[in-house]
């Protein structure tokens, strides 16, 4: 018998100290997430800059036992090491690394998930003229990051206009456009001078994009904007990170450039062939948004206040709507907590019986993962969905069918034949039709939890990481979306009407390199699967263990990955003979008929 491989190490390298730590804790958050992960984070800081970039390298290279490296940040220091990884054959994810023509020299181990600086210079010299000015002053802080970002804007500004470029000087012309690129703090301090005068725009560039620079620019945040990649910067990071998990989870063993191809196939985004991000793919654009909102107490006022209590991926959603729709928000998320949507298999569809859960679930589908651009932002795979349906259920199927077209959901009923022809390798007994959606899929859990939590942050609501507790102030709201914890929190206060029982949740990778299978959820067995990566499978069936408490984590015994091969038998019967790679389990609170939201009659318990 083979010996077992070690737990494969990677290299996280980003400025975790110093002026431009705002960065690296989108590192450290995004590894927090993945704590459970069958992967060894080693973190190295590299300041954001060239030189500690270059020690860094050398310090991982020379070690010799990484699989792959995170980062850099800074595109300068990545340039500038990206050569010394290659002659290593060490693969590489750059995650915000934004520099033109990053990956032009020769080498294919290197994955850039980000747009490049002349996608954001297109951006921001388009976000002035859409708003009617065609004078534009582009101020840098000096760094070089800054002063190619102005040239580039300068190169590609629209016929007509007019843009000078100015070296940490702000000009007092009130009928021009003011755009400033540079770092994040340097860009507030020139901001902060540019504040008296009357500038009809004030843009920033993408290094901005962190709620420190709103707290820098104090009184000068109101209108200032800032380019931003679709789904925001945090989401690029758990991409990176959650891809290499899920490669190295699966393959331990893989190396140098069949790594970068698994990896590649992990990601939602379109990648060339050199392994940059795709300037045509979903996920690629630019948009310029205004600066995150202030939290705390300087963002109070008379508006509402609300806590949200679980920051999960229904409570970052709930929070971030909440906190766009005016009130002050409050999320209370327990870090030591093992939460559900890390370990999810986030199957996505329109299609529900229920008719409450379909108008919902195809609200959920027209706002986020029917836009290509942000639902790849989100992390979004499509793969299309089947639903397979038992006799009693194809009446009502045909009506929810027609109810999603007409929503403008594309949805088509086929029959047991048609599936047949179409997927051969599928067990049918039992089947009488299924739903088909073409645009359907699944999402990258950590993915879309990470830019949720971004937008709540963004929109202002206070992200507090540890166990919800009551103060002097009692909110106006309480929304509890603390999944599995529920119970447990609001004690007596759960309605007695609606019984819940904890589950554990039980799924396992498979390989499986035949034809491509789309999203798959049995309403005969309770079986679901979907694809993960470019030739594996995800596969989860029902396990009866109740009552448990919760948590989560990637591994399973060998019994239990027997019993997802035999619950799976009658629809994939190719996975008797699939090779198992990673298990995963978590838990999931059940109530049996209860309404999606219930409403307390009485105040929540403290702590």
């Amino acid at each position: 018998m083979a010996a077992p491989h070690r737990v494969p190490r990677v290299a996280v390298v980003g400025p975790l100290a110093g002026p431009r730590a705002a960065w690296g804790r989108l590192l450290t958050d995004a590894l927090a997430r993945l704590r459970h992960a069958p992967v060894r984070w080693s973190l190295f800081d590299d300041h954001g800059t060239v030189d500690r970039a270059v020690a860094c390298a050398h310090e991982v290279v020379a070690d010799g036992g990484f699989a792959a490296v995170v980062g850099h940040f800074n595109s300068r220091g990545a340039r500038a090491v990206l050569p010394t990884y290659r002659a290593a054959g060490l693969p590489v994810v750059l995650p915000l690394a934004t520099a033109a023509g990053l990956l032009d020299q020769p080498g294919g181990t290197v994955l850039r998930l980000c747009p490049d600086d002349d996608a954001q210079a297109v951006a921001l010299a388009r976000a002035c003229t859409d708003a009617g000015l065609h004078r534009i002053a582009v101020v840098t802080d000096g760094s070089a990051y800054g002063t190619d970002l102005a040239h580039r804007i300068r190169a590609v500004a629209a016929d007509g206009s007019t843009v000078e470029v100015h070296d940490s000087t702000v000009p007092d012309r009130p009928d021009t456009a003011l755009v400033v690129c540079g770092v994040h703090h340097r860009a507030a301090e020139l901001i902060r001078q540019a504040a008296p005068r009357s500038a009809p725009l004030v843009l920033a560039s993408d290094d901005c994009d962190v709620p420190e620079f709103t707290e820098l620019l104090g009184g000068a945040a109101a209108g200032v904007r800032v380019a931003r990649m679709t789904g925001g910067p945090a989401a690029r990071v758990a991409a990176a990170v959650t891809a290499l998990a899920n490669a190295l989870g699966k393959y331990p063993e893989q190396r140098g450039a069949p790594l970068v191809e698994i990896v590649r196939g992990e990601v939602a985004f379109g990648l060339t062939p050199d392994g940059d991000l795709d300037p045509a793919a979903p996920g690629a654009a630019w948009e310029v948004v205004d600066v995150p909102s202030p939290t705390g107490p300087a963002a109070t006022g008379d508006r509402p206040a609300v806590t949200v209590v679980g920051g999960g991926l229904v409570g970052a959603g709930t929070a971030a709507e909440l906190a766009r729709a005016g009130c002050r928000v409050t999320v209370w998320d327990d870090p030591d907590g093992d939460s559900a949507s890390v370990v999810s298999g986030g199957l996505v569809r329109a299609f529900e019986l229920d008719e409450r859960a379909r108008e919902l679930a195809t609200e959920s589908f027209r706002t986020l993962w029917g836009r290509p651009e942000t639902a790849a932002g989100h992390g979004f795979h499509r793969t299309g969905a089947l639903v397979l349906l038992p006799a009693g259920q194809v009446g009502p199927a045909r009506h929810a069918v027609t109810a999603l077209v007409r929503a403008g959901v594309d949805a088509e009923l086929l029959e047991p034949d048609t599936l047949a022809r179409r997927w051969p390798m599928l067990g049918l007994d039992g089947v009488a039709a299924a739903v088909w959606e073409p645009a359907a899929g699944y999402v990258t859990a950590p993915v879309a939890l990470a830019a949720r939590l971004d937008e709540a942050g963004r929109a202002g609501a206070d992200l507090v990481p540890a166990r919800y507790a009551v103060g002097d102030d009692t909110p106006d709201v309480l929304v509890v979306a603390a999944g599995c914890g529920s119970p447990e929190l609001l004690a007596d206060r759960w309605p007695a009407a609606h019984p819940a029982r904890t589950k554990r949740i039980r799924y396992g990778l498979f390989r499986y390199g035949g034809h491509r299978l789309p999203t798959i959820v049995d309403e005969t067995s309770g079986l679901w699967a979907r694809p993960d990566g470019a030739d594996d499978l995800l596969v989860g069936v029902p396990v009866d263990v109740w009552d448990v408490p919760p948590a989560s984590g990637w591994t399973l015994a060998s019994g239990e990955v027997e019993l997802i091969r035999r619950g799976a038998a009658e629809r994939l019967p190719f996975l008797a003979e699939s090779r198992f790679l990673l298990g995963r389990f978590g838990t999931d609170l059940f109530v049996p008929d209860a309404p999606l939201v219930v409403p307390l009659d009485t105040p929540a318990p403290g702590p």
